[in-house]
């Protein structure tokens, strides 16, 4: 298993920011490497179950999590059916408030067929990056 987290200062309230992670959709409106699609009930609450279409057009493949814990500003997916390369997957989010600021943290437990390095400079990298990016630029509108 490997480990990989990800943080992103945003300037808004963690009231705001947490509200924002409420439901997947944000997900598919801001990603766009790779892309993802949602379908069905995408509230982020305990017990729910994420169904996402994930990938580059014209190829996409499906992806499903389960959310087993939500508290107050932290929630937990747990993808039960996860693409290749990925064997599992484990993804805490949290907002937490700093002295320095709000911040998404995400951080991601994971095996996959390819090794680490691989995976955290081709996939998961660029998509947080991404994800960072286009975060920043929702709460500057």
């Amino acid at each position: 298993m490997h480990t990989f987290r990800f943080e992103t200062r945003v300037d808004t309230s963690k009231e705001q920011a947490w509200d924002f992670l409420s439901d997947a959709k944000a997900l598919s409106r801001l990603t766009v490497f790779p892309q993802v699609k949602t379908s069905g009930d995408t509230r982020t609450r305990a017990g729910n179950t994420i169904r996402l279409r994930v990938g580059v057009p014209p190829l996409f493949v499906s992806w499903t999590s389960w959310i087993p814990f939500v508290e107050e500003y932290v929630f937990v997916d747990v993808g039960t059916k996860v693409p290749y390369p990925f064997r599992s997957w484990c993804h805490v989010h949290r907002v937490e408030e700093r002295e320095s600021g709000v911040f998404f943290v995400d951080e991601v437990t994971y095996a996959s067929f390819l090794p680490a390095f691989v995976i955290e400079a081709f996939i998961l990298k660029p998509m947080f990056k991404q994800r960072k990016s286009a975060i920043l630029n929702h709460f500057q509108a």
